[in-house]
């Protein structure tokens, strides 16, 4: 609301008023379905009775050594983390993951990485279009 109190025209305040919400949203539609709407991730769904586990194979991290992935998403590219320690501030995730990945190798729990935004897309593009299929 403070752009109308602070620019004289109603235009230059309606796009300061609605741009950063809609580029905000966008940026966190894309963060958010990357993690989530994949072939692997979606297929574990409903397979897991055992709640932590679920949290586990119903994401995916990706660019985890990345710097930009990390800005970008708030870190929200560590989201099996943040799905098991939803209070735990966002800058500990990535200290986080090395000993959830450890934990999930010794109890044999698929964890989940793509190594960047294009793997991320690219496995999320590739389950979008498998279920355009006629058989899915």
């Amino acid at each position: 609301i403070w752009p109308f109190f602070v620019f004289s025209s109603t235009a230059k305040a309606a796009v300061w008023a609605i741009f950063p919400s809609v580029v905000f949203s966008i940026s966190f539609m894309l963060n958010s379905q990357i993690n989530h709407l994949t072939e692997e991730c979606t297929a574990a769904a409903t397979t897991h009775t055992n709640f932590l586990k679920h949290q586990v194979v119903t994401a995916q991290n990706f660019g985890c050594s990345s710097s930009f992935c990390g800005v970008y998403s708030g870190h929200l590219n560590f989201q099996i983390e943040h799905h098991l320690f939803p209070f735990v501030n966002h800058c500990h995730l990535p200290h986080l993951a090395p000993h959830v990945k450890d934990i999930c190798k010794k109890h044999g729990v698929p964890y989940r990485e793509a190594a960047g935004y294009i793997d991320a897309f690219r496995k999320h593009f590739d389950h979008t279009k498998a279920l355009s299929k006629k058989d899915h």
